[in-house]
């Protein structure tokens, strides 16, 4: 197939993406705050294939930016490394109650050890 726009095809309902830009829902309120902080946990987890965990994280609300990566961990220095899986981080989901929900794909069948970071400003 001949594609002769650089966009990717649509997917989904079958309707190409609008051209038109959404208007942001919330947020936005138009102050600067100095003292905003960044704010960086890191977790270590045990899974495999795709899974979902709720995490805690003080200071987030439903409203908070949330930012994650993860990384195979090799145990005996507790330090991440590239490993054979290719792991992807598919939602982040900031919850009310300083908690946090993510789903993760390690694309391995077999549980391995992970690290999982969140990055947020509170």
């Amino acid at each position: 197939m001949t594609q002769t726009n650089l966009r990717e095809p649509a997917t989904g309902n079958g309707n190409p993406a609008s051209d038109k830009a959404i208007a942001p829902s919330g947020g936005g309120r138009g102050e600067a705050r100095a003292d905003w902080q960044p704010i960086s946990y890191y977790y270590n987890l045990r899974g495999h294939g795709v899974f979902e965990q709720l995490l805690e994280a003080p200071g987030v609300s439903a409203y908070t930016g949330v930012f994650a990566t993860v990384a195979e961990v090799y145990p005996p220095t507790d330090r991440p490394f590239m490993g054979g899986a290719v792991m992807t981080v598919h939602n982040v989901v900031p919850l009310d109650g300083e908690r946090v929900e993510i789903r993760v794909d390690t694309g391995w069948p077999d549980d391995l050890p992970i690290r999982v970071a969140l990055l947020y400003w509170a």
